[in-house]
């Protein structure tokens, strides 16, 4: 590289010697270092690394010497690249309990597509589908690849933290205000129901109006600003594989079909002559999203082998029929 220096303030004569000198000790400067910088281009050639040929974490770097003259360089401040949203977003706190809890929901991938996973409707007597989501959630973070590009699936591990802090008994099914939440969605709604063949260990209630509780509520706006086309309910235990809407809409039937050709779960369900009123599932059939409620075969364990398969069976899923809400 050549360079120009002036030297101001000096005569003629002067200038022209001052040149020369430079000159002289530009070029021998230059040929003495000829044969060093040759044998750091070598050595830079030959450590080229090809393939997937690890980088020696001792590999010699060349320094510019501290004795050097430093370069004037510009100053200027570098434009930030933006940065990547991780794959992995949370919690995302959609709204809180009765007594004030966070309602917490995780995000994985960034895909126009959006899927949701909901756990604990039922607090701390269902309290295996938290630990169930709990367990999928370690896994998506070490998976990433499980979610297809085009998707975002929605985790939320307890609907009803309330009745989980309250008792992993029966005493944990309801909301602090006694309610059900999965009896409290404005659909088929009804304070009281037939107890014929349906869940009666205690006192329940479906709320003094539908979406009456503030759990209700917040999940029901996450759903609809966050356009969820489909969702999976757990439940504990035993019963299978319930499609949303009643009758069952033919999307949510597509799901259950889907779901229940790659899992053990009874489909279709095992019907006890409950009559089922408020329930999420059958609200979201109403606003268009296919929605299925999956029982896991008791209280106690996650089934988590069978539900990774459930979970890429529900990311591959494709609606046979798009349908607008009513």
């Amino acid at each position: 590289m050549l360079g120009y220096v002036y030297v101001s303030g000096l005569e003629s004569k002067t200038r022209i010697k001052v040149l020369v000198l430079i000159g002289t000790v530009l070029i021998f400067g230059l040929s003495g270092c000829s044969s060093t910088n040759n044998e750091s281009v070598n050595h830079l050639e030959s450590s080229k690394v090809t393939g997937d040929q690890p980088i020696p974490a001792d590999d010699p770097i060349d320094v510019i010497p501290a004795s050097a003259t430093p370069l004037l360089i510009p100053d200027v401040t570098p434009t930030p690249s933006p940065t990547a949203r991780p794959f992995m977003e949370g919690p995302i706190v959609i709204g809180t309990s009765v007594v004030g809890r966070p309602l917490e929901v995780y995000s994985f991938g960034h895909g126009d597509t959006h899927r949701m996973l909901i756990a604990g409707i039922h607090g701390g007597y269902e309290a295996n589908t938290i630990r169930l989501v709990d367990q999928l959630m370690q896994v998506l973070r070490a998976r990433p690849d499980l979610i297809p590009l085009e998707y975002t699936l929605y985790i939320l591990r307890s609907l009803n933290p309330d009745g989980e802090a309250r008792s992993s008994s029966y005493k944990g099914r309801v909301n602090e205000n006694l309610v059900d939440l999965n009896r409290n969605w404005a659909s088929h709604w009804q304070k009281s129901w037939p107890l014929e063949g349906c869940w009666t260990y205690t006192y329940v209630t479906g709320g003094s109006h539908p979406a009456s509780e503030p759990e209700t509520r917040a999940l029901m706006n996450f759903l609809l600003t966050y356009q969820i086309e489909a969702l999976i309910n757990y439940h504990s235990a035993a019963l299978g594989i319930f499609p949303g809407g009643q009758p069952p809409d033919p999307n949510s039937v597509s799901l259950a079909e889907t779901i229940g050709a790659v899992s053990d779960y009874p489909y279709p369900p095992i019907e006890t002559g409950c009559q089922y009123t408020g329930q999420l599932i059958d609200w979201a059939s109403d606003q268009g999203i296919a929605a299925i409620d999956i029982e896991l075969k008791n209280h106690r364990d996650t089934d988590l082998t069978q539900n990774l398969k459930v979970l890429q069976s529900f990311l591959a899923w494709t609606s046979p029929s798009p349908t607008a809400p009513d």
